[in-house]
């Protein structure tokens, strides 16, 4: 029976014209339409879709830029074609922007992709902030280009990779390589924030010339697993391209890769396996149970590792934030609070802020794999909470910790 469904699987694929060096071409590849405002014209993009509606109210659309008109102080000439997409995050909304696009062939689980596309900084971008509309405000901050497996227009299911902070203000080539989980019919491209996010900030990121996504052969599995995946940059490599698109220079930093590897991101899972894998594995969160839970009720949430003074999670963080998501997802009437916690070594100062940070990256992590933000509240405590004494390693230890703080039971 297995091999007939492996067989059955390889017909399927040949069927649907998948084989070694399969090509998924993109529609409208260089962003070309009229030079537009998204704040006045809405969004006119043929073959891409705004996704901002489906995630926060009333913002605008993405920005159609070109060389020979200037929306918001930016002055740049495409590299490719007559236009280009301008995409930011803004700081007083705490909102993103991203587009969409439905393949004319889906990504297929356990295939390695390569994928191309051209991306900027403009050092001027200047619009209003929701804290303060009467004035403009600088939206030059360096942000990071995310790519997307999805399963439906505008919903995110995958992560597939991510680029390095686009520093730079000229046109450079990035290459991402990836391995999706799962059929993904739809590709999205996300702008957002240099994690950890201590506060939502004002930033653009230009893109252009994207290339067709092009089936590849898959490294080797030893190669994955010497990969340090919790730098940004493993899945991006970064060339300065000339107009001619020859290479007229090449970075030597030390965080870029000169050769792009294809990575898993354990960040996100494929939701339609969650609960499957919710079944086979002991339950962590034992107390997060909704025959005993009560309003007022704190649990500590165990297994959540963050690298040293930092909010950035470590990969054995996935599994118990998981749990919580089905939690979540299978008691709608729940609202909680994530509480962050330091120990008492550090200034209140800092405390407070790593211990917001930390609390914020898991609220976050929920939120995007689906969770209603008004059901997920967070809040930093620094180092006024104390459960044990600071004077020894252990009492510290025990002291930095993150908790669920049960708001709302119906």
């Amino acid at each position: 029976m297995k091999s007939f469904s492996i067989i059955f699987a390889f017909f399927i694929a040949q069927a649907l014209g998948y084989g070694q060096g399969h090509v998924i071409h993109l529609k409208n590849p260089s962003f070309e339409s009229i030079p537009a405002q998204g704040i006045d014209q809405g969004f006119f993009l043929p073959g891409w879709s705004d996704c901002a509606p489906y995630y926060f109210r009333n913002e605008t659309p993405p920005d159609i830029h070109s060389g020979h008109t200037s929306f918001f102080g930016v002055h740049r000439e495409p590299i490719d074609g007559n236009t280009f997409v301008g995409m930011v995050t803004r700081g007083g909304a705490e909102t993103w922007e991203m587009i969409s696009q439905r393949l004319n062939s889906a990504l297929m689980p356990d295939k390695c992709y390569q994928f191309k596309i051209m991306l900027a900084r403009a050092e001027r971008y200047l619009s209003k902030d929701k804290r303060d509309t009467a004035h403009f405000y600088n939206f030059n901050k360096p942000v990071k280009l995310r790519i997307w497996g999805g399963s439906a227009r505008c919903r995110k299911t995958q992560l597939l990779a991510e680029s390095d902070p686009v520093k730079h203000t000229d046109w450079r080539e990035y290459t991402f390589r990836f391995k999706p989980k799962a059929f993904y019919p739809y590709i999205l491209l996300e702008v957002f924030y240099v994690t950890p996010v201590l506060q939502p900030y004002n930033g653009n990121i230009l893109i252009d010339k994207a290339s067709d996504i092009i089936e590849i052969p898959c490294p080797e599995d030893e190669l994955l697993a010497s990969v340090d995946i919790d730098l940004p940059s493993v899945a991006t490599n970064n060339k300065p391209v000339a107009k001619n698109n020859k290479v007229i220079k090449k970075s030597t930093k030390a965080k870029e890769i000169n050769k792009p590897i294809v990575v898993n991101n354990p960040k996100q899972v494929d939701i339609n396996n969650l609960k499957k894998s919710s079944h086979s594995k002991p339950k962590i969160m034992k107390k997060l149970d909704k025959n005993s839970i009560a309003i007022g009720q704190t649990i500590k949430i165990n297994n959540l590792y963050f690298e040293a003074d930092s909010a950035n999670l470590k990969e054995d963080s996935y599994e118990v934030l998981d749990e919580i998501y089905d939690f979540l997802k299978n008691n709608p009437n729940v609202i909680i609070e994530i509480g962050g916690h330091t120990n008492g070594m550090p200034s209140s100062k800092f405390c407070n802020r790593l211990s917001t940070a930390r609390a914020k990256t898991v609220a976050d992590y929920l939120k995007t794999k689906g969770i209603a933000k008004f059901r997920i509240k967070y809040k930093g405590y620094g180092k006024t909470k104390p459960l044990y004494t600071n004077k020894t390693a252990s009492g510290r230890r025990k002291n930095q910790r993150v908790e669920i703080k049960i708001l709302r039971v119906d």
